[in-house]
């Protein structure tokens, strides 16, 4: 129905160039189809239920919401009193290698 708002103007003024209300037809097609598929839907479309109930939050709050988790508890800051993990004392495992290197360096 919108397209043949639109359209009208250029048709009529085709109309009046032509001298003739053929042009005026495309536009009524339009129309129509237009106004049959708006009543087709209110009559035979099924109804979307509308939840009233949930409020609408601003998109600039999107990231905070109740499923957020809380905040972290200990920041990780490293004070005087506690002592800084030092992860190169850490032993290595040995490779999967090595123990079948023993085993053949047995026989």
């Amino acid at each position: 129905m919108f397209w043949a708002a639109v359209a009208f103007p250029v048709f009529l003024l085709l109309c009046i160039a032509g001298d003739s209300p053929f042009p005026l037809f495309f536009p009524f097609i339009v129309f129509l189809a237009g106004l049959s598929i708006l009543l087709y839907s209110r009559l035979f479309g099924e109804d979307v239920p509308v939840n009233k109930f949930q409020p609408q939050q601003p998109l600039w709050f999107a990231g905070q919401s109740n499923n957020a988790l809380p905040p972290a508890a200990e920041t990780g800051i490293i004070t005087p009193s506690r002592r800084e993990v030092r992860t190169a004392e850490v032993v290595r495992p040995p490779s999967v290698t090595e123990h079948t290197t023993k085993l053949l360096d047995n026989d």
